[in-house]
Order: structure tokens, then sequence, then C-alpha cells
């Protein structure tokens, strides 16, 4: 992993198709070497099927998919292809079709299962095989389209909270020759090892902690490279990439260096001022008067401490200028990851009419804390960043309006309902932003749903991707941006131009590839 060294931009893995191939690519390839872009992994499978849907405009996703069955000599990509596009795109007023959902089952296919016996042996779970062929193969894509054209080197960013689609996105990105793995949102612990399994197409599994479980019960599933397509996937060993892990404080660091299984290669510090999902502050939670959760000098990371480990590390959440580039570095860092700076540049799937809007507000005056607000609207019930746009869930308004419909499930949580007289229970799929009676009636308790927006859905919304609700309504986005908005101010001229991701990478590093 000696090319992490020398890595001293990270674009941000953001939201959903936020940091999509074209944003990664173009700064991978700004000055390769040095920067690093990364494309989210997170609902791929889900995108891939509504881009179809909207015809594959330019056709790049059909090249992407051609491309995996031609290497692996499979018919996957066709299929996907034959099942979802459609010519010249469907109807503006017509709901998208639904892909596979993200469900776990039993081994008979139910989601149903009896209470454990005395001494209760480790339970195996399945996912149902069109999903993970549709997650390996638009993780591919989305790798290989990123990665296309350039020698630079091109990570993913995965949730750890979306836990059920990991592992097969995860194999995807690998087969196309990922550079790096990053994951934030929980602890990874297992994950490195998992990479380098899958680098020699080795079974993996992944355990899964169910909710209303009986004592000393344990859930896993499986997964072995070479029962895929009859093994065509696993011909030849694949490179293990860097592994990087999100993190905001040293305890975790030490933990995750100090691994019994196999420590990350790297971590990236994010501070609580970065854009997304962050971790929640140390101690009791403390709100402000706008109900954002108070940050205390508890949640300031140790560099000192982390440097000690002789993991490279980069800092993200306002380190967004070639000084502050220059103090992470005096700090013991490699270098930064920036992520807000580009989301605004051109290439990012951002949608246009939330880029004109918040360049709008940043010409007309917006201050930071004007525009990102730290909420606790997120089902996962960590901190996340919302950018105050009017006709968005950021206005609770909107939010109120808006039927809850849980229809994507990515952040569900999953458990089991109280055993019926003969002892057999569901295993059910909840969401504390899907509807209050479908929440309760799964053992939910109504505090915890209140104020929840559905991410998946309003991310899905914010890059043009959005469905359309039974009564014709268009699904309201969700944008989330970090709290540091000074490098889109710089490269905006205020919000009075556009700019390109290569212009942050310049700003940072400077016109003739500057390296400190």
């Amino acid at each position: 992993m000696d090319f992490l060294q020398n890595i001293q931009l990270i674009q941000g893995g953001m939201g959903v198709y936020v940091s999509n191939y074209r944003l990664a690519n173009a700064v991978a390839a700004c000055q390769p070497g040095v920067t690093a872009g990364t494309v989210s992994g997170t609902a791929l499978d889900v995108v891939y099927v509504r881009l179809l849907q909207l015809g594959d405009p330019g056709g790049h996703i059909r090249s992407a998919l051609a491309a995996f069955d031609a290497q692996f000599q499979v018919d996957i990509g066709g299929k996907i292809i034959h099942q979802y596009l459609i010519a010249n795109g469907k109807p503006p007023g017509e709901r998208f079709r639904y892909g596979p959902r993200q469900t776990l089952y039993t081994q008979d296919g139910s989601q149903k299962m009896a209470l454990p016996g005395d001494l209760p042996l480790p339970v195996q779970l399945l996912v149902d095989q069109e999903l993970v062929e549709l997650l390996i193969a638009t993780a591919f894509a989305e790798v290989w389209l990123a990665k296309r054209g350039h020698h630079g080197k091109v990570l993913i960013n995965f949730l750890h909270k979306v836990q059920l689609p990991l592992v097969y996105a995860l194999y995807g990105a690998m087969l196309a020759g990922v550079d790096g793995i990053v994951v934030g949102a929980g602890n990874p612990e297992g994950l490195p090892q998992m990479c380098t399994r899958l680098a020699q197409h080795l079974p993996v599994t992944t355990e899964h902690g169910l909710l209303y479980r009986e004592s000393g019960e344990t859930f896993q599933v499986d997964f072995d490279p070479q029962e895929m397509a009859a093994g065509r996937l696993a011909q030849e060993s694949l490179k293990r990439p860097a592994f990087l892990a999100i993190v905001s404080l040293e305890a975790l660091v030490g933990v995750l260096a100090n691994s019994p299984t196999e420590p990350p290669d790297g971590f990236i510090i994010e501070h609580h001022t970065a854009g997304g999902h962050n971790a929640p502050p140390q101690g009791p939670l403390k709100k402000d008067a706008l109900d954002q959760p108070i940050y205390s000098i508890q949640d300031e990371p140790d560099f000192d401490v982390i440097s000690r480990y002789n993991k490279p590390f980069w800092l993200a959440g306002g380190y967004n200028s070639r000084e502050k580039l220059l103090a992470a570095k005096q700090a013991g860092a490699t270098g930064v990851q920036i992520g807000t700076a580009f989301a605004l540049a051109q290439e990012s799937g951002l949608s246009l009419v939330h880029k004109t809007a918040l360049l709008d507000s940043l010409r007309q005056g917006a201050s930071d804390a004007d525009l990102v607000r730290t909420t606790l609207f997120s089902p996962t019930g960590y901190p996340f960043k919302v950018a105050q746009l009017p006709g968005t869930l950021a206005e609770e308004t909107v939010y109120e309006r808006r039927n809850r419909v849980c229809d994507l499930g990515f952040l569900q949580q999953r458990g089991f309902s109280k055993p019926d007289p003969d002892g057999v229970r569901d295993l059910f799929q909840r969401c504390p932003a899907g509807p209050l009676s479908d929440f309760t009636r799964k053992r939910g308790l109504p505090f915890n749903a209140a104020g929840k927006r559905c991410l998946c859905n309003g991310l899905l919304a914010a890059v043009g991707l959005g469905n359309i609700h039974p009564t014709n309504d268009d699904e309201p986005a969700i944008v989330t941006l970090g709290n540091d908005l000074d490098a889109v101010r710089r490269l905006s001229s205020q919000g009075q131009v556009s700019y390109w991701a290569c212009d942050v990478v310049r700003d940072l590093l400077g016109e003739d590839g500057w390296v400190i």
C-alpha cells in the first residue's frame, strides 16, 4: 500500500451518487498519484436500475456492464440491461420500477423462525441471488467507469450501517480493480481481513445482529465467490485494495490498529464539521436552541496519539485550503479529505437545481450557519448534516406533508417479533422514518421515530433519481454538506460562477501540481 504515502488529497465519497464515477474519474486523473477520487458505494443497485429506466444517456452504464460480462464470460450485465433498460427513458410522470429488495431470508426462503434450543448454533440466513448479482455488477461498473482513461487512484466509500449489501458491492469493486475501500458510520473490525480473503476468492461470513434475539443466538450470511456464475468471477486472484477506516477519535484508531484479525491500512479522521453522518458527541446528549447536538473539547481528536500507531491518516471536516493542508501535515497527517467543495463541482451527481440554489444562497451572503445545520433526522441515530434549502426535507412543512413510506430500506433495522404460542417468530424489517404504524407494530417506540426523515428516498431525489409518489408528488430531496463553505465561496466567487473538480484540486495543491 505504498501509494497511500503520496496521496495528499482524497475526494470524499458523498451521499448517494453525489460522488459518482464522473467526479471520481476527474479527481483521480487531475494529479495521478497525488489525488484520489472516490465513488459512493451506497445504493448503487437502485441508482443503476433507475438510470437504465431513464434510457442510460450516453450508454455509459451499458458499456460498463458489457465490460463486466466480457471480462468474466458471463451474462449478468446483459440480464440487468434487458430487465431494466427503457429505450429513450420512461415518461416523466411514470414511477420507477423497483429492483430486488435488500431482505434477509431463512434457509427455507421464508421469514419465520422457531425459538432456539438450549445450545443455539449460528443461524445461516440468505440473500436473494438476483440482488447479489446486481450489487456485484453495479459496483464493478461504477469503479470501472471511474478508472477509465487514466492511471490515477480510485476508492469506493461504504457506510457500515448499510450492512447487507456491503460484502457484495465490495467484491464487485475489487473485480474492477478498485485501489481502496473506505468505510465509515460504524466500527469496521473484520473488514480488512475480508478484503484479503476476497482478493483470493475465499469464502467470507458476515454477522448480522438482529433485534430481540434470544440469548446466545447469532446470525450470519455466507458468501463464497467460487459459487458465483459457476466460478467464472474467481478465475484469477485480485489486487487487495487498501482499507481506510473513517473514525472520529483516537480511541477507535487504537482498537482497530491492534485488531485481532487485520488492521486497516490507514485512517480518515473525520471532524464533526464534515458533511453527511457524524459521530455523536461524547457524553450525554445536549442540544442548542436550534436542536443541534453540542460538541465539546472531548470530541477533538489527539493527533499525537494517532501518529503513534504509524499508520497514514488524512484529516476531514473543514480542511479545505492550502493553509489547512499544511496544518494537517504538520499535525502528522499524510493529507486531507475534502467533500463539500467537490459536491458543488460540475461533475458531481448533485442535481443542478440544488447546486444553483446553494450558489444563489452564497451570492446573497448566507453564512455557514444559515445554510447547514446538524440534525437528528437520520434513522440511524447518528447526527446528520442538512443543507437548509427551500422545498426539501430540511423544511418542517415539507416533512409533515410527505407520506411516510419505506420502500427501499437501506437503513432498516432487522429483528424478531414476539413468538407465537408455537414458539415461531417473524423476521421483520422496520425503519424509524417509515410509517409509524408499521414501526410500532414491529416493537418500535414512537419516540424513536419522531422527526426521522427518509434518507434513502431523499438522497436519491437530491441527484435527480427520486421516485414519484402515488399522489403524483415528486419525492422531496435532502441535501447534505459540511459546515465550512469557505472553499465553495472562493471557487465560485461568492456563488457567482460554476467550477470543476480540477479547480478544487488546483486551489488546494497549486496550479502546477504543487506538492508539499
